[in-house]
């Protein structure tokens, strides 16, 4: 008798598709958005900051605007590196975590790698996969 409401029924299944669309990568996105605008005048540490959101399996689907909110935090990662606060900290870790920085973003957001890499679902079990319907079915549990 515990939880709420009726239980629910034995062959439920989940209709709601996750829309993944937002993921699809930007192909209009020009190469100059990627670099790190006026490079030499970053340290080594905010240089390779950039380089490792440039490398990111995320920044595949960043659209222009994702590239220009890096470009904008750049400055700020600078500044914290030069001269750590939390204050600067909190707002960088608050944009980078819209842009999926963290294992628990990348859940919240929905990106999933195996599906933006275009791996489809099989339409039928492999065979060596037991059919649990047949097995109730045939008297099981």
């Amino acid at each position: 008798m515990a939880g709420r409401g009726p239980a629910p029924k034995e062959n439920a299944v989940r209709r709601n598709a996750v829309d993944l669309s937002h993921l699809e990568g930007d192909e209009d996105v020009p190469d100059r958005m990627r670099k790190l605008f006026k490079r030499d005048g970053y340290s080594v540490a905010t240089c390779r900051w950039w380089d490792t959101w440039v490398d990111a399996d995320q920044s595949e689907s960043f659209k222009a605007t994702d590239w220009m909110r890096l470009q904008m935090l750049a400055p700020l990662v600078e500044a914290y590196f030069r001269r750590p606060g939390h204050n600067a900290l909190a707002e960088i870790r608050q944009n980078e975590s819209l842009l999926g920085a963290t294992v628990t973003d990348r859940m919240r957001l929905r990106m999933n790698k195996a599906e933006k890499k275009g791996e489809e679902k099989p339409d039928k079990l492999p065979e060596n996969v037991a059919d649990f319907e047949l097995y109730r079915q045939l008297g099981g549990v």
